[in-house]
């Protein structure tokens, strides 16, 4: 087991270095020069070099890669070329504006898709409660995720007018916490992390729906039918049995929930770290994409692992070599 997670934890720091050096080279070959998108024009030769020695564009590619990686050993991604700060005080912000969609929204569609899950699975083999659920969860997860939150926008903002449909309100010079405990948030929340329940809530009916379906046909369900246990009963039994699929899938799903809800934040505004990303390459901000792109990879490397780690503990016929 010590052996396993030692590997695994070597591969990982294989994997992160392999995408931090990609990044790094992939901004660099990109024939543009983000001085000219910052400056004024008409900047002189010696002032445009002063601004690319401060950023660490100076030299060859190699010397480059070089301070970054020594830079990067410490934690320290450099300034932000457009807003002139820190990249940890750019993106941290954005980081906790993208767990208040994405972990609730995760959660919840977790929750209510194996609840859904599970009653589509024990219903009638072929009746209309399966073939519906299946067609709504099918139609649901081949929808871009740009379309569910412009349909939503469309209905509860600009038709119903129930709920503000951008951003995150006007915090009034509130911080920290207090950004967030506010009722004007709130409200803002809706509507982005319906977005992401409903994204992410048809994977797991499917896999709950399967898990069920596979279940119900077991010898132990059989013993606990002759028992004479209620049927609601049953399906519990069932339902229990089938979520060690779904729960190994939550922690990649994670990372994927972050890196997936970029299209999301854009639709609705929302300052978070999926919108700052796109924003960034589009300014040819480098040192916010290659920190954005870095915290996306160590996530996701290290949901998978506590993934594969997880599945063993759940299950005692994993076997780790």
């Amino acid at each position: 087991m010590r052996a396993y997670i030692l590997r695994r934890l070597a591969q990982s720091v294989l994997v992160v270095l392999a995408v931090t050096t990609i990044m790094f080279f992939m901004f660099r070959v990109v024939p543009s020069d983000p001085t000219v998108m910052l400056v004024e024009r008409g900047i002189s030769e010696e002032a445009r070099q002063a601004l690319l020695e401060r950023w660490g564009l100076t030299g060859s590619l190699w010397e480059q890669y070089l301070r970054y990686m020594g830079n990067l050993l410490v934690g320290d991604f450099g300034s932000s070329f457009f807003y002139r700060q820190p990249v940890w005080d750019v993106l941290l912000p954005r980081i906790a504006n993208t767990l208040w969609i994405a972990v609730p929204g995760l959660l919840l569609g977790a929750l209510i898709g194996s609840a859904l899950g599970m009653v589509v699975g024990w219903a009638r083999r072929g009746g209309a409660v399966e073939r519906g659920g299946i067609l709504v969860a099918t139609i649901i997860r081949g929808t871009p995720s740009f379309i569910i939150g412009i349909a939503l926008l469309a209905i509860f903002s600009s038709w119903l007018g129930w709920l503000p449909g951008f951003g995150m309100g006007d915090a009034g010079g509130a911080t920290g916490l207090a950004r967030y405990l506010r009722w004007d948030f709130l409200l803002h929340l809706i509507l982005p992390l319906m977005a992401v329940v409903i994204y992410f809530l048809p994977e797991n009916l499917l896999l709950m729906r399967s898990g069920v379906v596979e279940n119900r046909t077991e010898d132990y369900i059989e013993l606990v039918r002759a028992k004479g246990v209620s049927d609601a009963r049953v399906a519990w039994h069932a339902g229990r049995n089938s979520l060690l699929p779904l729960i190994t899938w939550l922690f990649p799903a994670l990372a994927e929930t972050i890196a997936g809800i970029v299209v999301i934040e854009i639709v609705f505004s929302w300052p978070g770290i999926g919108r700052e990303l796109v924003l960034a390459v589009t300014r040819q901000d480098y040192p916010v994409a290659q920190a954005a792109f870095f915290l996306l990879a160590v996530m996701i490397v290290l949901a998978n692992l506590a993934a594969d780690l997880t599945y063993g503990k759940l299950d005692p016929r994993v076997v780790y070599k």
